[in-house]
């Protein structure tokens, strides 16, 4: 008990706790109308609707990891301003040339994409892939560049100005009953809103963006080529196993249940968003300031992880036995399949909010490669599972219930992983 309450007062008194405050109270508050104005969206969009939502998003986020050539987790590591803000830079252009090929994709083979994924209706929506994906590529890098810059109250502006302008749109165009792509609008605006805050601090350093040569962006581009060279492919691999159910889901079972397992999805993932996405951001700029005292590195790590058991305790437990209720109660009597789905899915969840904010261990230490295998293994694992679940023709809440026992094994390997790169054994 005395060493639970002490660990409680080292999180209240800590710095590191008040930069994950300062992202967390952002991110709580960018999630307060979303979280408001759900209810009427389920009421307003059918699951079908949310499904096809969750078929664009699979898409634009598996493009949108390969965006920046994941150069934006660079950033941060340069000593000189002038060298982050190149970096930045750099990860812009990479963004536009990615969603260029994304255009060419689109304007002669969205027809065939939209039959393959089984939804001919989202092919008209299918324009707004490389919107989108430059969108995600700018967000993320003036991200970290933010995070760089220490500009964590620029940050949670930002996450407020992406995720409660977006569900103001979508709700919105629900409003004046434009529901066939009012979730989609609305979620490609997003990106834009929260791009807009973020240029704010990017954008002082116009000497530098204007004065930079390209022999300099090429050069700071070799030095940290293993970013794309790794990196970027562990983190495709990555988004193809958590996006690639919608793909399955839609493909085998239909666009109805991929609404409801989408939506369960989402607002299970909102720890995650409101926690994760906070600690691992000042986790990052933490551990890359002490990663050559292995000592002090293996106390934010293992610190770091004890918190997040901590705080996902107090969600998840209580969570486990009122989440199928507590969808019904707050959505509507439409979605108590999704409740269903949530409850099979929370454990994964739970596993994920304590490993995801610590995965950035592995770029901080530049191990790209100890990455891509284990990203690699996680989408063999996954497309495993789709496999077994076509064969066997499990259900898909059997086939949800497998996975979440082999990704959360998963997950604990890799917390193995990091603890021994950190101890300088990997």
């Amino acid at each position: 008990m005395g060493k639970l309450k002490a660990l409680i007062e080292e999180i209240k008194t800590s710095e590191f706790f008040r930069n994950v405050l300062i992202l967390s109270s952002g991110t709580a508050l960018a999630q307060l109308i979303p979280l408001i104005i759900a209810p009427f969206l389920s009421r307003i969009y059918s699951p079908e609707e949310f499904g096809r939502l969750a078929l664009y998003l699979a898409i634009t986020q598996i493009l949108g990891s390969l965006a920046t050539g994941r150069y934006e987790l660079a950033i941060l590591l340069p000593k000189e301003e002038r060298k982050g803000v190149q970096l930045t830079l750099l990860s812009i252009f990479i963004s536009v040339a990615v969603s260029l090929i994304a255009l060419i994709g689109v304007l002669f083979f969205r027809s065939e994409i939209a039959v393959l994924l089984g939804d001919p209706k989202l092919e008209k929506w299918l324009y707004l892939v490389p919107l989108s994906v430059l969108m995600i590529g700018c967000f993320n890098a003036l991200n970290y560049f933010n995070t760089r810059s220490k500009q964590f109250k620029n940050i949670a502006r930002a996450n407020v100005f992406k995720s409660s302008g977006g569900g103001l749109v979508q709700l919105g165009l629900g409003a004046l009953n434009f529901t066939s792509g009012g979730l989609i609008l609305g979620q490609t605006l997003s990106h834009f809103f929260g791009n807009i805050r973020l240029s704010k601090a990017f954008l002082k350093y116009r000497d530098v963006i204007l004065g930079s040569k390209a022999q300099e962006i090429q050069k700071l581009a070799r030095r940290y080529v293993d970013f794309p060279k790794f990196s970027m492919w562990g983190i495709f691999f990555n988004s193809i196993s958590v996006n690639v159910g919608n793909f399955f889901i839609s493909w085998f079972y239909g666009l109805f249940p991929l609404g409801h397992y989408s939506f369960a999805y989402k607002y299970l993932g909102f720890p995650i968003i409101l926690v994760g996405n906070s600690v691992g951001q000042v986790y990052f700029q933490k551990l890359s300031e002490n990663k050559e005292n292995q000592k002090k590195a293996l106390s934010i790590f293992i610190g770091t992880i004890k918190k997040l058991t901590l705080v996902g305790a107090f969600i998840f437990i209580p969570g486990y036995f009122i989440v199928e209720h507590l969808f019904v109660f707050v959505f509507g009597e439409e979605w108590g399949e999704a409740g269903g789905y949530a409850k099979i899915l929370l454990p994964l969840f739970y596993v994920r909010l304590i490993v995801v904010p610590v995965t950035v261990t592995n770029s901080i230490y530049e191990k790209q490669k100890i990455s891509f295998y284990w990203q690699l293994g996680l989408v063999l694992i996954t497309l495993g599972i789709f496999l077994l679940a076509y064969v066997l023709k499990l259900s898909l809440s059997t086939m949800l219930l497998v996975q979440v026992i082999a990704l959360s094994f998963h997950y604990f390997v890799l917390i193995f992983i990091m603890w021994k790169i950190i101890q300088g054994k990997l």
